[in-house]
């Protein structure tokens, strides 16, 4: 089965609206022109919109990742963003780092000037809200997408990926995710081990977190309440789409990995769990179940283990986080190849299911993944394993 999604019009996009907790801020993207395929194998232009530390660290890696990769296009909402990563490129990527000072964008139309600038493949690591915009605006450019997770933080956002993903599909583009965990080594040799039945069948996963509090950059006198909003959106659930979306995206996503990459029946939350900010379990149709619990607060611990019919073990990823620059390779190798990468459904999926288990908590209702499908659009579809 393919992926396949569909736009709908503006009064099925209104009757969505009692699903979304928060609303992703509206900003029409700009019309952009359609080029053509990459520069091939001479050179390969890389611009970045998120100049934060993530984002600059995965043009660090894009340039590590393939010696053809030249960083020539840079945009963030505020000018310090851009000077901080264009210190750290210029110092680190050395002569792959070749972006002039008129390609240094600042601003709320920043994404559209990089997308905009004679690219090839565009690296999306913005605030969440953001994303549904800048995803849509790379595919309308004809650029190789790498998307940092998760994909939107609501329904209507999501929507608006998934369109702009299956576009440049059909253009030949690589989508690829954040979902840094499916070229981590150690869980895949351990994801290999249970495909060969060491627990049975896998029955239930269960992925448990107390969080770290989440970073916080000071707010400086002269900046406005919008400003000093946006600069910490990670702690704003309306930006970042809740801790649950945000930061649990991709413990869920190693969970529907071991399940086989499908999406569960339905969702319902867990009762007696206080010591929990959020507390759902995920049912599947063969009576598999997710169980996700988490906590904010102090320091970061937790655990993640899967019960099969025939024993249990415990899900580790490899300490050396390889895994980020891992990534980076085999999309930059798939730019190169002609073979394009394609995340679209691993990341569609994770961030749906992250995005059912919030309303699931926010609301203490039981939710059904037919309805929640349905109100974004019938012809959303999965694939029935998407594998590695």
């Amino acid at each position: 089965m393919t992926f396949i999604a569909r736009a709908v019009g503006p009064t099925a996009r209104l009757a969505r609206r009692d699903f979304l907790l928060q609303s992703a801020a509206a900003t029409a993207a700009g019309a952009a022109s359609t080029r053509g395929r990459g520069a091939g194998p001479d050179v390969i232009r890389v611009g970045l919109v998120g100049c934060g530390g993530r984002g600059t660290g995965a043009a660090l890696q894009a340039a590590a990742a393939d010696a053809a990769v030249r960083i020539v296009a840079l945009g963030d909402a505020f000018p310090d963003q851009v000077a901080s990563a264009a210190h750290v490129l210029s110092r680190d990527a050395g002569a792959q780092f070749d972006c002039p000072r008129a390609h240094r964008w600042t601003g709320p139309e920043a994404y559209r000037r990089v997308c905009e600038s004679g690219i090839d493949a565009v690296l999306i690591a913005a605030p969440p809200h953001l994303r549904p915009l800048h995803v849509a605006a790379a595919a309308t450019a004809g650029l190789h997408i790498f998307c940092e997770t998760p994909a939107a933080i609501d329904v209507v956002g999501l929507l608006e990926v998934a369109d702009a993903f299956a576009a440049a599909r059909r253009g030949g583009r690589s989508v690829a995710s954040g979902l840094h965990a499916r070229r981590d080594a150690t869980l895949v040799a351990a994801i290999d081990h249970l495909r060969t039945g060491a627990v049975g069948t896998p029955r239930r996963v269960e992925v448990q977190a107390v969080l770290d509090d989440p970073w916080h950059v000071p707010v400086q006198r002269e900046w406005t309440a919008a400003e000093a909003r946006l600069r910490n959106w990670i702690a704003d659930d309306g930006l970042s789409g809740g801790a649950f979306v945000e930061r649990r995206i991709h413990a869920l996503d190693r969970a529907l990995w071991v399940l086989g990459d499908r999406e569960p029946v339905g969702a319902e939350p867990l009762r007696g769990t206080r010591s929990a900010d959020h507390a759902v379990r995920y049912r599947f149709a063969d009576g598999a179940e997710i169980v996700a619990l988490q906590a904010v607060a102090g320091r970061g611990a937790g655990r993640e283990t899967v019960v099969g019919s025939g024993g249990s073990c415990e899900l580790r990823l490899s300490g050396d986080g390889r895994r980020y620059q891992a990534t980076m390779d085999h999309f930059l190798a798939g730019i190169r190849s002609g073979r394009a990468m394609d995340d679209t459904a691993l990341l569609v999926r994770g961030t749906l299911v992250a995005i059912m288990g919030r309303l699931v908590s926010a609301s203490g209702r039981s939710l059904a993944w037919e309805s929640l499908v349905a109100q974004a659009t019938p012809l959303l579809q999965f694939p029935k394993s998407a594998g590695a």
